[in-house]
């Protein structure tokens, strides 16, 4: 809305408070002149509840005056009024000042006198709001003169605002009233300033801030009750449908303006036909308005048919203002008129007797529910046939029943064809036919077939023949009867014509086609008069009887007879009544006038009836040449008004004003009624004048009015094409000024079309092959209907085509046809179509058919679409969720094309089966079908909605479509091209515990018996598996349940054990790390029962619950269970830490059900179990009651040992039992064959501690294996243990299930993800796998610890939970300490003892923070101090002496407290045994206790120390089964054979293998066979006995130790090795010097032999080359040296120190890299040292020396220099 902004100023001197002191800020004088005197009063008043002293100093000026200056004393509340004077001497403008001191400070008044100046106050702004285009928003606003001087202004302002008056003048005072007008002419936001200036010459100015907004109207048309849609009207055309509305009636309609912007909006209303065109029916009285703002006006629409049966089409335009939208309104309507119809076309009333009144009854019914008039053309007085009703009115739907008398006289046929006039119709006919009989005469009876007969008889011209003459030529043979019975001629040419039926004509040209108004009858008249309307004129003397002449010709071959009906008495008679005419002859009638009153109007239609004379006697007639009579009618009329008499004063009306035919060709006739309705019941005598021009006749033209209605039929029938207009002048009772005026027009036209574009259609480019449409408007610029057929031309056919092809187009009406260009090539197409119009009244007539041409010009281009990205990746989207992406087509041809897309769906991935081909495609694109226009983009947005977790491919195609085909869709090609291609995948939430730690009262649990006890391997498979659809049926956190248990809708189940702890037990504390495995954010939540209940009312709750309820709502109050955070979200690759914690508060066990939800992903419900146990009650806890060994080959030797676990969660220690009974039935079961057995059934177990049940599961088939076995607990339950162990083939299996440490089958993680409070050392890796081991070997792996506090350092120490334990695992350094921020490496050493066994070791680091023991033992010492110096000093009182002295002394006091756990203790954490003690003995001691503690300083408690836990997990194997399974490991490990012989020489071992085995004699002759066998298969077979060949020739290889003798090079180191192995097999225990003399024997055995072979290896040469006993004694020397090396590298030390110089140089090495020292990773150097002297001189192949022989080692070149050049090869910058 407009706003008026106006700023107001306070025009009087503001107060202020100076120090409590009111005062006015400043004093000012206006309006003064020199030499006069002015004074005004400063009041000060004390606001202040004190009283203040105030000093004030007067004026600088000698202007300004006051009083003397004195202390002025203000009491709270009191004022004191100051004056001052103002004394001007010039007409200048003074400035002054007073100055007030008080006790808080000074402050001044000003003072000031003006001189007057110019001043305007008007508005600060003017919004205008918002306004429409090209309209206007005016505002008044005042314009105030506040200055004393006149003033003159005058505005600046520009367009489109305007300020009328743009200038003026004010008064002193005085104010004027101003008009701005905001006009905009566009839609944006207008801001403007208007400057006034003012003042001498202008020279001052304000300036007034203008703001308005310009809004395009929007206005949309309708009609009334229907919703505008803009969609639906793309051409901006609104149809509205008067329907079918009666003639004459005004029907009106309202059409709906809509506006639809925020402004008003003016509009305008166009008729372009409305003056154009005589018939236009459709009126609208309103031509111009206003629409508000987003409202509604309604506009009146008339429709007043005028002729009917047709339908009229009308246009008017609606603009709004600015003409920035026009709609076009399209009106049609239809006119419809009465139905009134007969109940029978024919009257019958046969044979009558003379002068009998016969009576019949004629149903006249109107269908319509329009009111239509009707009137019998019959004069009832003078006729024999006489109608009840000859005229009246008929209501819609409605029936009147006429009754029709008939009262003949003469003994003759009578028939009369009487018109029936009816109103806006054409006219009907009835036939009314009888026969009169008397004594003399009896005519034949008149039938109704016989006026059929007679019909076709005068079509055919025998009617002109007298029925004698048919019948003697009948007889003759002349004439014939066709088929019907009726006459014909065949052999006369004259007559081959009338063997067609008769043509019909309309029932209105029948009417008027009577001979005598028109003279164009179809058939001649058989009998004719000269006149049929007889006017007597006026007949002043009533004794004069007036007559007129009648002359009757006989047109026929016969002689024919008149009767005239009347009696002669009736004031209007025809005489003679009755005469004969001879043929073709004529006779005169006088017709008598004589009237019987004066000043009255005579009107009556003689009858007369004419007939064969042969027709007077039935018997001179036959059936076949009957004719009946013919009826003539005279209308005579005339008056007896007397001269100077007025005749009757008429009071009628016509039902129309104005006539307006519609159009017709030249020659045409057209027809109208016109209703005159008598008012009076005196009679009417009206005359129309003629046309001269003959093309308006009237019928009838004149007459007398009897009744109350009088139908004329007027017709126009134009001569010439052109527009006629007529006036038609009706004299009413003879008098002029009565005359009525009837103006008719019309006209007579020619088909006349108007084409578009004049006759040009043009088409946009379009792709070959598919087609494009245009719409084409056709108007009918004529007034007729008209027919129109579409023709193109043969070659053109299938290029173009129009829809519709043919129809009909009204007057005025536009029509909107479909043409389609369907190009075939690229190039120009320039066709011409044209089209053919007729009249409809012509329709088939040739020579009316018009031609207009139209010529079509188009082209045909290629098209082709492409998207802007041919690849679109989605990444991934959450299964049940949607993702919309835009896809953007280009079409960069120049046709627009109209396309279809298609979508094919790929299915991938790991969860991908052949079920899921069938479903629906997961992409919804919101356009499948449409038009892309030439050389434009559209974006296509496509909507994924994935509903498996699988990857998705979505191949888009595309195909072009004919335009006809874009609802059928029907392409060009079958053929898809690709357009781009969509890829995502479908994936739900997912989660993954990545790690978990524990504390508190599960400090002591191990990582892998945790992940064990929260089953979260099971946990994350469950997490990476597929929702089920229950479990999506809420994506979010709802309370759904009625009940306090979990209403469960998942089927995966898991437990989380909390362990065992005893009572009053520090917290449990587990950690767990949540992470994001997946690609999208999650949210999870915990809930616990309550978050998922309802909170019902207090009258909905039963307050029934069961033990399990009790048991939930119990652990939720005491809070025994938490959860923190109970939810969280996570984004792709985040975790978070969960802390799950269970409160020890109550004995026994305890259950929580907790659904893990993770929004739209799984649900999975975790039992929480906790346990807590008395203090002296023994309890073992078992995670489960099952089982499972790691699967076993079948067939194996030596079975790996596994263990299994028993944990003391209790506070006692506990001896537990294994009931191995069922052992034996398994046992006996498997043909006495050890499947099971346990190694340590009994034992016991520390408080907190964990027993390992050793196992050897030994399969015997490849099948599952289950056995229950009890474990008692001494003193406290016994459960029964279900161990299942699997058996394989490995022969079957094969590489699908090979030997491993089963380490891939846990997914406990390496390396520590959740931090813990208070951890200061982390540790590299917290699991260690060392895989598969050989028995009697080693690995080693680093472990790096590092402190990662920068304040804090630590100490750490090692222990190994099981002494056994120790035997195998070693780790360096055991202790040490760390500074703030450094980091150490340790060493893990495994050793593989015993038997086969599978190990999970768990070692605990024992972390203490040194600053905080550090703290603890400075404390620590002082209180010693403390403690010796209260050991010595001490006083006695009175009290002691009374009081109770302590059992013990004060020593041994101290000695109790200053002990400290023994080194076991600390080493293993266990707790010692509680037992009962004494009562009193208690009592008395704790009371002791309390009064010696009450003397002592406290004793400061020691830091908890940190546990750190590593896992180490290896499978050990036999030897030879290692090197079975494990060939290519076999060279990377290194077997001590010392401990192998160190095992084997163990009693225990001698003793197992010295004791045989017993079996009985079949056992005995199976081994012997099996044995037997085996043993002929090797001596035959020839492959074995090459391979024993070839054993000597192989090489050593480095670790020969896992040959079980060493391997012969030569024959002389075959006789050592065999000599020295076989005394290391019997003496294990010798020395190093012992087995050195041993080789040294046997190289004195072996040398003797040597001479002895010599010289038969040589003897060749003996006498070539001479040998002497040195040369013999240094080669027995030195190859006695090289087996003594040989030797020793075979010994198991020397493979052992050799390993162990390896090991540690590697570990140096990797510590070094750890520290810093060295880098590994760093590129190589070389560098190229420059020669030190000249190269020494090569050497011969005769002096050429090898260095790699053992002879060469430390000889050098000759003079000692190097080689040229020396390269260096270093491995980093600092190493060199």
């Amino acid at each position: 809305m407009p706003s008026l902004n106006i700023t107001k100023k306070n025009q009087r001197n503001r107060t202020i408070s100076k120090y409590g002191i009111e005062v006015v800020n400043n004093l000012t004088w206006r309006g003064w002149e020199p030499g006069g005197e002015y004074t005004k009063h400063i009041v000060l008043k004390n606001v202040l509840v004190k009283t203040q002293k105030i000093k004030y100093s007067v004026p600088n000026s000698r202007f300004f005056s006051t009083l003397y200056p004195e202390t002025i004393v203000l009491s709270a509340g009191t004022q004191f009024s100051l004056p001052v004077t103002f004394r001007p001497l010039d007409k200048i403008q003074y400035d002054d000042k007073l100055v007030f001191n008080t006790s808080d400070g000074v402050f001044e008044v000003n003072l000031s006198a003006v001189l007057p100046k110019h001043d305007l106050s008007l508005p600060n702004e003017l919004n205008f709001g918002m306004c429409a285009a090209s309209d206007n928003v005016q505002l008044t606003f005042e314009v105030f003169n506040k200055s004393e001087l006149p003033t003159k202004f005058v505005w600046a302002v520009s367009e489109p605002f305007v300020i009328q008056p743009p200038e003026g003048s004010l008064q002193p005072k005085s104010k004027c009233q101003l008009v701005a007008t905001f006009k905009p002419t566009s839609a944006y936001v207008h801001e403007g300033v208007a400057e006034i200036h003012y003042g001498n010459n202008f020279t001052c100015c304000k300036q007034l801030k203008l703001e308005g907004i310009g809004k395009y109207p929007h206005l949309l048309v309708c009609g009334s009750g229907d919703k505008p849609n803009a969609i639906t009207n793309p051409g901006m055309e609104s149809i509205i449908k008067f329907g079918d509305v009666a003639i004459g009636k005004t029907y009106e309609k309202m059409i709906e303006l809509h506006n639809l912007s925020p402004v008003k909006a003016p509009f305008t209303i166009n008729h372009p036909t409305a003056s154009s065109r005589m018939d236009t029916v459709f009126t609208c009285k309103e031509t111009r308005g206003i629409v508000p703002a987003m409202g509604i006006s309604k506009i009146p629409i008339s429709y007043i048919p005028q002729t009917v049966g047709s339908e009229s089409v009308d246009y008017v335009h609606v603009r709004a203002i600015g003409n920035v939208t026009k709609t076009v309104v399209k009106l049609v309507g239809k006119c419809k008129g009465p139905e009134i119809s007969l109940g029978s076309n024919i009257v019958n009333f046969s044979r009558v007797e003379a002068g009998t009144l016969t009576t019949r009854t004629l149903d006249i019914v109107n269908t319509s529910d329009v009111l239509g008039a009707f009137q019998f053309i019959v004069d009832g007085e003078e006729s024999v046939f006489k109608f009840s009703v000859e005229c009246g009115t008929m209501n819609g739907n409605t029936t009147t029943t006429v009754v029709v008398q008939f009262t003949p006289v003469h003994p003759i046929n009578y028939y009369r064809r009487v018109t029936c006039i009816v109103q806006n119709q054409e006219p009907l006919f009835v036939d009314l036919i009888g026969t009169c009989h008397t004594e003399l005469g009896k005519p034949p009876v008149l039938e109704p077939k016989h006026i059929d007969r007679y019909r076709i008889h005068e079509a055919r011209g025998f009617s002109m023949f007298p029925p004698e003459h048919l019948n003697e030529m009948l007889k003759a043979g002349k004439l014939q009867l066709d088929s019907d019975g009726y006459l014909t001629m065949p052999q006369a040419e004259s007559f081959e014509n009338c063997l067609k039926p008769p043509s019909e004509q309309t029932p209105m040209t029948e009417f008027f086609n009577d001979g005598y108004c028109i003279k164009d009858k179809a058939y001649p008249l058989h009998v004719s008069i000269d006149t049929n309307q007889v006017d007597f004129g006026c007949c002043t003397e009533l004794d004069h009887i007036g007559f007129k002449t009648l002359n009757v010709t006989n047109n026929t071959k016969g002689k024919v007879t008149i009767v005239w009906m009347g009696s002669p008495d009736n004031t209007f008679s025809v005489s003679p009544v009755t005469c004969d005419i001879p043929p073709l002859k004529m006779t005169s009638f006088r017709v008598s006038f004589k009237p019987n009153a004066p000043n009255q109007f005579y009107g009556a239609e003689l009858e007369g009836y004419a007939f064969y004379k042969s027709m007077r006697d039935y018997r001179l007639v036959q059936d076949e040449t009957f004719c009946p009579p013919w009826c003539m009618t005279v209308n005579a009329i005339g008056q007896t008004f007397q001269h100077g008499q007025q005749t009757f004063m008429p009071r009628l009306s016509f039902d129309k004003k104005e006539l307006v035919f519609p159009a017709v060709d030249v020659n045409g006739s057209v027809y109208k009624t016109v209703l005159m309705t008598n008012s009076e019941t005196s009679p009417i005598r009206y005359e129309f004048d003629s046309d001269p021009s003959g093309s308006f006749i009237v019928k009838p033209s004149k007459g007398l009015l009897r009744g109350k209605h009088q139908l004329f039929v007027v017709r126009m029938n134009p001569k010439e094409s052109k527009i006629l207009k007529h006036t038609l002048n009706c004299s009413i009772n003879d008098d002029s000024k009565h005359t009525k005026h009837l103006p008719v027009s019309g006209s007579s036209e020619l088909p006349q079309i108007l084409l578009d574009n004049q006759g040009t259609l043009f088409f946009k480019p379009t792709c070959i092959g598919t087609s494009s449409k245009r719409m084409y408007n056709v108007r009918n610029i004529s007034r007729i209907p008209l027919q129109f057929e579409w023709k193109i031309p043969p070659d053109d056919t299938s290029f173009v085509s129009v829809f519709p092809t043919h129809g009909t187009i009204m007057p005025n009406e536009i029509q909107t046809h479909e043409w389609t260009f369907t190009p075939k090539q690229h190039q120009k197409y320039v066709l011409k179509p044209y089209m053919l119009v007729t009249d409809s009244k012509h329709s088939g007539d040739q020579k009316k058919i018009k031609k207009f041409s139209l010529r079509v010009i188009g082209e045909g281009s290629a098209g082709e679409i492409k998207a802007e990205k041919e690849h679109i990746n989605l990444s991934d989207i959450v299964v049940g969720t949607a993702v919309t992406t835009g896809m953007t087509l280009v079409n960069l041809g120049d046709c627009g094309l109209h396309y279809r897309l298609l979508v094919e769906q790929n299915l991938d991935g790991s969860n991908w089966d052949e079920t899921m081909a069938d479903d629906q495609p997961a992409v919804e694109l919101n356009i499948t079908q449409d038009i892309l226009p030439a050389r434009s983009e559209r974006k296509i947005f496509a909507t994924v909605r994935p509903v498996r977790r699988v990857d998705y491919t979505f191949r888009v195609y595309y195909q072009i479509l004919m335009p006809d085909g874009i609802e059928a869709g029907v392409p060009i090609e079958n053929e898809k091209l690709l357009l781009c291609e969509l890829t995502t995948t479908g994936v739900y939430p997912s989660l993954a515990i990545t790690d978990a730690r524990c504390s508190g009262s599960a400090s002591g649990v191990s990582k892998a018996r945790l992940w064990s006890l929260l089953s979260l391997d099971n946990l994350n498979v469950c997490l990476d598996s597929d929702p089920s659809p229950e479990e999506l049926m809420y994506s979010r956190i709802t309370r759904h349940s009625t009940r306090r248990r979990i209403p469960v809708h998942t089927r995966s189940i898991l437990d989380f054990n909390f362990g065992a702890a005893p009572l009053r037990s520090e917290p449990c504390l587990l950690h767990l790390m949540v992470e994001n495995t997946g690609t999208v954010p999650t949210e999870w939540a915990l809930l616990f029962p309550s978050d998922l209940q309802l909170e019902l009312e207090y009258w909905a709750e039963t307050g029934e619950f069961d033990s399990d309820e009790l048991h939930e709502m119990r652990i939720m109050d005491n809070k025994l269970f938490d959860v923190q955070p109970r939810k969280g979200h996570l984004d792709p690759g985040q975790s978070d830490t969960i802390t799950l914690t269970y409160n020890h508060e109550f004995a026994g066990t305890d259950r929580l059900p907790v659904l893990f939800k993770v929004m739209r992903g799984r649900e999975i419900l975790l039992n929480f179990i906790g346990v807590t146990v008395d203090h002296c009650k023994p309890y073992v806890h078992f995670p489960g009651n099952k089982h499972m060994f790691s699967p076993v080959p079948v067939g194996g030797v030596n079975n790996p040992k596994q263990v299994y676990e028993l944990y003391n969660g209790g506070a006692v220690e506990v001896a537990y039992q294994l009931d191995l009974t069922a052992l034996d039935y398994v046992q006996t079961e498997n043909f006495n064959h050890r499947v099971f057995e346990c190694l340590n059934p009994t034992g016991w177990i520390q408080p907190g501690q964990t027993a390992n049940v050793q196992w050897i599961f030994s399969p015997l088939e490849a099948k599952t294996y289950m056995v229950d076995v009890p474990v008692h607990i001494t003193g406290g339950d016994t459960a029964l243990i279900t161990f299942t162990g699997v058996g394989y083939d490995a022969r079957v299996m094969g590489d699908t299930m090979r030997l491993s440490d089963q380490t891939q089958l846990t997914g406990v993680p390496p390396i520590q993800s959740v931090p813990i409070p208070g951890q200061l050392l982390y540790l590299s890796e917290e699991r260690i796998s060392l895989g598969n081991l050989a028995l009697f070997s080693q690995a080693r792996k680093p472990v790096y610890l590092t402190n990662r506090s920068q304040e804090h350092s630590v100490t750490f120490e090692w222990y190994v939970t099981s002494k056994a334990h120790s035997q195998m695992i070693d780790i360096q350094p055991v202790s040490g300490r760390l500074a703030p921020g450094q980091s150490t490496v340790c060493k893990v050493n495994f050793i593989a003892k015993e038997e086969p066994c599978f190990y999970d070791l768990d070692l605990v680091c024992e972390v203490t923070d040194m600053t905080v023991m550090d703290n603890y033992l400075e404390e620590l010492n002082k209180w010693e101090t403390e403690l010796h110096r209260q050991k010595y000093e001490f006083s006695i009182t009175e009290k002691d002496f009374n009081g109770h002295v302590p059992n013990k002394r004060l020593c041994e006091v101290i000695k109790d407290a200053q002990r400290v756990p023994s080194p076991e203790y600390k080493k293993y954490h266990t707790l010692p045994p509680i037992r009962d003690r004494d009562t009193v003995t208690d009592q008395h001691d704790a009371e002791g206790d309390d009064e010696l503690v009450s003397s002592l300083w406290p004793k400061p408690d020691p830091p908890e120390p940190f546990l750190l836990h590593l896992g180490v997990t290896a499978r050990t194997h036999s030897i030879a089964e290692f090197q079975t399974n494990f060939p290519s490991d076999v060279e990377k490990c290194f077997i001590d054979k010392s401990m192998s012989k160190t095992l084997s020489a163990s009693p225990g071992h001698q003793q197992e293998n010295i004791e045989s085995q017993y079996c009985n004699e079949e056992e005995g002759n199976t081994v012997g066979l099996v044995v037997a066998n085996i043993i002929r298969g090797l001596l035959e077979d020839h492959d074995f006995h090459m391979a024993l060949s070839e054993v000597p020739r192989e090489p050593i290889p480095y670790f020969s130790q896992f040959s079980e003798q060493p391997v012969a090079v030569s024959r002389m180191e075959q006789t050592s090795a065999v000599q020295s192995t076989g005394s290391l097999g019997k003496e294990d225990d010798q020395d190093q010097e012992s087995i050195i003399k041993n080789t040294s024997a046997a190289m004195s055995v072996n040398s003797g032999s040597a001479e002895e072979l010599a010289p038969s290896a040589t003897g060749d040469q003996r006498s070539v080359y001479s040998h002497t006993d040195e040369d013999y004694e240094q080669s027995l020397q030195q190859e006695q040296k090289r087996m003594q090396e040989q030797t020793l590298k075979r010994l198991p030390e020397f493979g052992n120190f050799l390993e162990s110089i390896f090991e540690n140089s590697i570990f140096n090495i990797v510590s070094e890299a750890f520290q810093g020292s060295v880098n590994l990773t760093a590129r190589p150097r070389i560098i190229a040292l420059p020669p030190t002297s000249s190269p020494a001189p090569r050497l011969g192949s005769a002096g050429s020396t090898d260095s790699r022989r053992p002879g060469s080692a430390g000889k050098t070149s000759v003079g000692g220099s190097l080689p040229n050049p020396v390269i260096v090869r270093t491995s980093s910058a600092g190493s060199a």
